[in-house]
C-alpha cells in the first residue's frame, strides 16, 4: 500500500525529473498501480524501495496510469513515448533472427501492436538506463526489442513461471477444459522460447521458478528474490483482546484469479460444511475484488459471507480468528500469507501456499494441512485455544520480519543486476525439485 498519498508532503529525496540517465527503468504493459496483482505489487514496492536506497529509478507503462496513483510513485513515472517509423524499424531489429515471424504472430495474438511496443526504443535512448527491468508476462516482448542496444542489461522480473503455473492447474480441470489448458501451456511456452531466451537475466520469487527461467525459458542468468511486505501498513492491531468473532475464518485475494477460485471452492465443498455442522454460528468471510460466478454462488452456503471488494482488508483480517489459505495450484509466493503474518494473524495453509518461502530453523509461520480432516482439526484447535492462536500469530510475525523486507529484497536485486556482466550462454541441465531451497547451490548454478 502507498506510503505517501496524493496529499502527503513528499520527502526531500524526490526531485523534479530530468533527462539525466537513470539506473533502472521498469517497464510493463499495464501500470503498476493499483497493487492488486502480483506484478504491480512487486513493481511498486521494488521501485520505491530501490529509490529509498538512492538508486535512480524510472517506471513506465504502455497503458496510462490511474488518477489515484500515489505521489511517491508519480515521482518515478515516465511517459510512454509515441514511436516513429524509425523506432519501429529499430525495435524489429531486436526481434530479428530465428522465429522473428512467430514473434509478430504472438504479439498480434496478445493484442499488442508494434507501434505500442516500439515506444521502448526512444525511452531507452533518452534515459540510458543501466538495466531495463520488465514486469508482467508481456514485458519480454519489450526486452527482446532492445536486444541490439548496447550498454543496457535486460532483466525479466517474471516472479513465477507461467508454463509451470498452467501445468499446476491442469490436474484440477474437468476433462472438457483440458484442451484449452494445453493451448495456454503452448502459448506461454512459445512466449518464453521466443522472447525470454537470451535475456541477460530473470528474477523469480521461489527457487523452482528461478531455475525454470534459466534452464527452460533460456535467460542467461536467474536469481531468487522473495517478495517483501509493507510491515508499516500490515501490522498487528493495537487492541490485542482477541478476535471479535472467535469461530470465524477469513480468506482474501482477487476472486477472479484461478488458484484463488480453486482454493475457495475446494474448501467450501470439503472442509467448511463439516465445520459448520459442528458450530452453526461459525462464519467464513471471503473478501476481494471481482468475485467470479463460482465464488458468488458460495454465498448460498450457510455461514459463508462473500464480501467482495473492500477499501481495506485489515479490519476483516483482525476480526477473524484464523486466516485460511487452502491453495492447490499456482506458483510464486502468496502475498496474502505475508500480509497475514505481518499482522500477527494465525494462519492455516496448504503445503503449496508455503512452497518457496524461507522458514529457516525457526517456528513455522503457519499450520500446514493436506486432508480435510487435518484442516478441521487445526482450525478447531485455534478456535478454542487462545494461547495457540497467540503463539502461532507471534511466530508468523517474527518470521515475516526476519525474512520478508522490501529493503532487503531491493538490495539483493540491485547487487545482482549490477553484477550482470559478461553473462555466459545458457547451459541445459537438471531441474531440481520444488523443495530445494539451497540458495548457495542455486547461485553457483546461475
Amino acid at each position: 500500500m502507498p506510503r505517501h498519498t496524493a496529499t502527503t508532503p513528499l520527502p526531500p529525496r524526490f526531485a523534479d525529473r530530468s533527462d539525466a540517465p537513470i539506473d533502472y527503468l521498469f517497464v510493463s504493459q499495464h501500470p503498476v498501480w493499483p497493487p492488486d496483482q502480483g506484478f504491480r505489487l512487486r513493481g511498486y514496492n521494488m521501485a520505491t524501495a530501490l529509490t529509498d536506497l538512492g538508486v535512480r529509478v524510472g517506471v513506465a507503462s504502455i497503458e496510462p496510469w490511474p488518477d489515484d496513483t500515489p505521489r511517491d510513485l508519480q515521482q518515478l513515472k515516465l511517459d510512454w513515448p509515441a514511436a516513429t517509423w524509425s523506432d519501429i524499424e529499430s525495435f524489429l531489429t531486436g526481434w530479428d533472427g530465428r522465429g522473428s515471424h512467430l514473434r509478430r504472430r504472438v504479439a498480434r495474438h496478445q493484442g499488442l501492436g508494434l507501434r505500442q511496443l516500439a515506444g521502448i526504443i526512444p525511452l531507452v535512448n533518452r534515459y540510458q538506463p543501466k538495466a531495463v527491468i520488465g514486469l508482467g508476462q508481456h514485458s519480454p516482448m519489450l526486452l527482446r526489442g532492445i536486444s541490439h542496444l548496447s550498454g543496457t542489461r535486460r532483466v525479466w522480473y517474471g516472479a513465477d513461471d507461467m508454463v509451470r503455473f498452467q501445468l499446476s492447474c491442469v490436474r484440477r480441470d474437468p476433462i472438457r477444459q483440458v484442451p484449452d489448458r494445453l493451448r495456454k501451456v503452448a502459448l506461454y511456452t512459445a512466449m518464453e522460447q521466443l522472447f525470454v531466451r537470451g535475456l541477460d537475466g530473470a528474477v523469480g520469487v521461489n527457487p523452482l521458478d528461478t531455475k525454470l527461467f534459466r534452464w527452460f525459458a533460456g535467460a542467461r542468468k536467474s536469481v531468487t528474490v522473495r517478495n517483501g511486505v509493507d510491515t508499516d501498513y500490515f501490522r498487528p492491531a493495537k487492541n490485542t483482546a482477541g478476535p471479535t468473532h472467535p469461530t470465524s475464518l477469513v480468506f482474501w485475494g482477487r476472486l477472479d484469479f484461478e488458484p484463488n477460485i480453486d482454493a475457495i471452492t475446494w474448501f467450501a465443498k470439503n472442509v467448511w460444511p463439516r465445520l459448520w455442522m459442528k458450530l452453526p454460528d461459525a462464519t467464513w468471510w471471503i473478501v476481494g475484488k471481482n468475485p467470479s460466478p463460482r465464488v458468488k454462488a458460495l454465498a448460498s452456503i450457510d455461514g459463508i459471507k462473500v464480501v467482495g471488494p473492500v477499501p481495506d482488508i485489515r479490519p476483516f483480517a483482525r476480526t477473524a480468528a484464523v486466516t485460511v489459505l487452502p491453495m492447490r495450484c499456482g506458483g510464486g509466493i502468496k502475498n496474502k500469507l505475508l500480509e497475514a503474518a505481518a499482522m500477527g494473524r494465525p494462519i492455516v495453509a496448504s503445503h503449496l501456499a508455503m512452497r518457496g518461502l524461507e522458514v529457516g530453523g525457526g517456528a513455522s509461520p503457519a499450520m500446514l494441512c493436506k486432508r480435510p480432516a487435518d484442516w478441521i482439526a487445526a482450525i478447531e484447535r485455534l478456535w478454542f485455544d487462545a494461547r495457540a492462536r497467540t503463539q502461532l500469530g507471534q511466530a508468523a510475525l517474527s518470521w515475516v520480519h526476519t525474512h520478508h523486507h522490501w529493503a532487503t529484497a531491493a538490495r539483493q536485486l540491485s547487487t545482482w543486476v549490477d553484477g550482470l556482466t559478461d553473462t555466459p550462454a545458457p547451459v541445459v541441465g537438471r531441474i531440481e525439485s520444488a523443495d530445494d531451497t539451497d540458495e548457495t547451490r542455486h547461485e553457483r548454478a546461475a
